[in-house]
């Protein structure tokens, strides 16, 4: 059964200029062309001389045609109707994107228009009925081209430079509109078909982190056909890396435990101060043990939050050396014991999703799940326990004869904890078709693609934890000789002191997740949208973007598929 290809829209307008049906039988007249080898390309042989430049006239050979029926736009490319071109030349405007002028021309074949801007404006502001535009081969570089109103573009012409536009031939060029990272929108055509035919419509790769590149967005459009049409969106912007967390600070040095001078004792020394940290309240070392005489010593104190002090020194006893000599030494203090690092910050959760299409905008945005959570911050370390001090002689002898100890070393603070490290950003989406309350069929061997979602950003490494301080050393015993009032010699002696225990590490700061990638889809809807692919098209998405890395949680491969929340025909 022969085909009857009905053109919608264009109908009304090839019906006024040709005073003709609104039907053409496409088999029958492709069948003839493909018998006579007068199919597109547009001829068997070259059509004349190359085409000149537009100010030299180029070939003016007429093209091979038809019997003067009805002649459409097809993929044929053939002059049916022997007007100079594939279609009727009177029902539209003419564009070539470097050869034609929107200042002065009038958007005939003989004086195209240059971009396609200023054909629409035409159509809408002129009056004339046309709602069709012959483009010509090349690069329009024009910002985010908008249709508002039922049209037919059809591409693939290339202008000999006076009334002749060959179709499709010898291979022919392609009408290629380059974009920005939104390439292309079609809106507000509720009550009539609007045809895209012939173009290769392409979104940039997105420069901006986390960035959209979508080719075309159709929006509150009950008809809209691709027919022979390449829409091809570029990738979506990588994900913002993290920041590394800083380092935590260092600990505070246990002080220096005092000396003993003569029956004097020495002070305690002091315990190690607390460091100042970004994200928690550090821990102090514990102060030494003050040294004694005549008594047992002083126990070192506990470092923040719970380290054990060194224990004091007994009291010595009197012991007989032998050959008229005797020695009281104090018992030695114990050293305190050293402080636990802190325990490593948690990782942060890696991004996932895929984002929303905002309605009012009609774009893509990134929602906060997309981006990887920072890490925690190490906690810090313990403080060291202060040295304990060490003990003197109780002997029954006057206290300016027993040797004294000197004080305990304090405790080093404990070290802060790295800071967090920050998560990835999410990867940008890729959309070939955005369709928000529209319908589109999709035909002809048409092709929809994407350069695959933005990959998103690498999460960080959290900050190294600080150094805990050291623990202080003790003081310095004395030792006296004792008049006995005898023969015997006597010394008396205090204890050693213990060293203050060091101050535990910061811990590892935690780090950031990685950011999800991009989505890269074929057709994504909103709002009761749908679409219809025939058998000859295809949708072809690239990847979805990778998860941004990390030494904690990685992030969610971005989301790649046909179709997004469409009603789809197949």
């Amino acid at each position: 059964m022969r085909n009857l290809w009905k053109v919608g829209a264009l109908g009304a307008v090839f019906g006024a200029v040709l005073s003709v049906g609104g039907c053409s039988d496409f088999d029958a007249a492709y069948e003839n062309c493909q018998g006579e080898g007068r199919c597109g390309p547009q001829a068997s042989g070259d059509g004349g001389a190359d085409a000149g430049d537009a100010g030299d006239g180029g070939d003016v050979t007429p093209p091979p045609c038809g019997d003067g029926g009805v002649d459409y736009p097809d993929l044929t490319g053939f002059d049916n109707d022997c007007d100079g071109i594939d279609g009727v030349a009177d029902a539209g405007y003419f564009v070539h994107p470097t050869d034609g002028r929107d200042d002065g021309n009038d958007g005939t074949r003989e004086r195209p228009f240059q971009t396609l801007a200023r054909a629409l404006r035409e159509i809408r502001d002129g009056g004339t009925g046309r709602n069709i535009v012959y483009l010509g081969t090349g690069t329009y570089n024009e910002a985010a081209p908008a249709v508002d109103m039922p049209v037919s573009l059809y591409g693939g012409y290339t202008w000999r430079g006076n009334q002749f536009w060959d179709r499709f031939k010898d291979g022919g060029g392609t009408t290629f509109f380059d974009g920005g990272t939104l390439a292309f929108t079609v809106r507000d055509t509720t009550d009539a078909e609007v045809v895209l035919d012939s173009l290769h419509i392409a979104s940039a790769n997105a420069p901006n982190a986390g960035e959209p590149s979508i080719a075309v967005r159709v929006i509150r459009a009950s008809a809209v056909r691709f027919s022979n049409t390449i829409v091809e969106a570029g990738q979506g912007g990588r994900g913002t890396e993290g920041a590394d967390g800083d380092g935590g600070s260092a600990g505070h040095d246990g002080g220096t435990g005092e000396n003993a001078t003569g029956p004097t004792p020495g002070y305690r020394g002091s315990s190690g101060a607390a460091p100042t940290c970004a994200f928690s309240t550090a821990n102090a070392g514990g102060n030494g043990g003050t040294g004694k005489a005549g008594s047992a010593g002083t126990p070192g104190e506990v470092g923040a939050p719970n380290t054990p002090g060194g224990r004091a020194g007994v009291v010595g006893q009197k012991v007989d050396a032998g050959n008229n000599i005797s020695t009281c030494v104090g018992g030695a203090g114990a050293d305190g014991d050293a402080g636990v690092a802190g325990a490593p910050g948690d990782a942060g959760t890696a991004g996932s999703g895929m984002g929303v299409i905002d309605p009012v905008q009609v774009t893509w945005q990134m929602l906060a799940q997309q981006m990887g959570s920072a890490g925690a911050a190490g906690k810090p370390g313990a403080g060291g326990g202060g040295g304990g001090s060490g003990g003197a002689c109780a002997e029954d002898i006057h206290p300016s004869q027993i040797g004294a100890a000197g004080g305990g070393g304090g405790g080093g603070s404990g070290g802060c904890g790295g800071q967090q490290g920050t998560g990835g950003g999410g990867g940008g989406a890729s959309i070939a078709v955005l369709l928000l309350q529209a319908d589109v069929t999709v035909s002809n061997d048409s092709k929809l693609t994407t350069h695959g979602g933005g990959n998103g950003g690498a999460g960080t490494q959290g900050g190294a934890g600080g150094e805990g301080g050291l623990g202080g050393s003790p003081g310095l015993r004395s030792d006296l000789r004792v008049d006995a009032g005898s023969n015997e010699s006597y010394f008396t002696y205090g204890g050693f002191s213990g060293r203050g225990g060091n101050g535990g590490s910061g811990g590892q700061g935690g780090p950031g997740g990685g950011g999800a990638g991009g989505p890269s889809i074929g057709v994504w809807c909103l709002l009761d949208a749908g679409v219809t692919v025939d058998e000859s098209s295809s949708v072809s998405p690239g990847n979805g973007g990778e998860g941004g890395a990390s030494t904690g949680n990685r992030g969610s491969t971005g989301t790649q598929a046909p179709t997004f929340d469409c009603r789809t025909t197949p």
